[in-house]
């Protein structure tokens, strides 16, 4: 099952892959700069850094697109924008692949536990689908709550890597 079909739903959330870069609109790119707030991207990549308004978060966005599934996750049957996940085919063989996850909770959606819902959502996608071997994310040592998800999402922490980033797994 090809990343691009993923979609699922959890009690509280619907999520769902872009299939390309003409799902951007500029409502996306607007929701997106909302969620990238400076609280937010404290702990994110420095690419993300760049996102301060929906021309830079289209720019971002579609830049993701062609190296990464982008997955909206919004509240069950409205379209807010609740946060987003990015999967990156980081070993890819003709029966299974391994992939990295990342994800972004919106600060007015912090605290509620949707991105323990949120990765719950993939982990079982994931089973489900029978063509992932594995997934891998990674956390600043700082950011002791997405540590946290993830371990209790079945996540294991890999040998210490000397940085100020913790690396976890989850093999199927």
């Amino acid at each position: 099952m090809p990343l691009s079909r993923l979609q699922f739903s959890t009690p509280r959330l619907d999520a769902v892959a872009f299939g390309s870069s003409s799902d951007i609109t500029d409502d996306v790119s607007r929701r997106i700069a909302n969620i990238l707030s400076p609280s937010v991207k404290q702990h994110l990549p420095p690419d993300m850094s760049a996102v301060v308004d929906p021309v830079s978060a289209a720019h971002w966005l579609s830049e993701i697109l062609s190296e990464a599934t982008f997955v909206s996750v919004s509240l069950k049957g409205t379209k807010e924008l609740v946060g987003f996940v990015l999967l990156y085919a980081i070993n890819d063989t003709p029966e299974k692949m391994a992939l990295r996850i990342g994800y972004v909770v919106s600060e007015e959606h912090q605290g509620n536990g949707f991105a323990s819902e949120i990765i719950e959502g993939v982990v079982a996608w994931c089973r489900a689908s029978g063509c992932v071997s594995s997934l891998a994310g990674g956390a600043e040592q700082a950011n002791a709550a997405s540590i946290r998800v993830l371990m209790k999402n079945g996540f294991t922490l890999e040998a210490e890597s000397g940085s100020d980033t913790v690396f976890l797994s989850l093999t199927f």
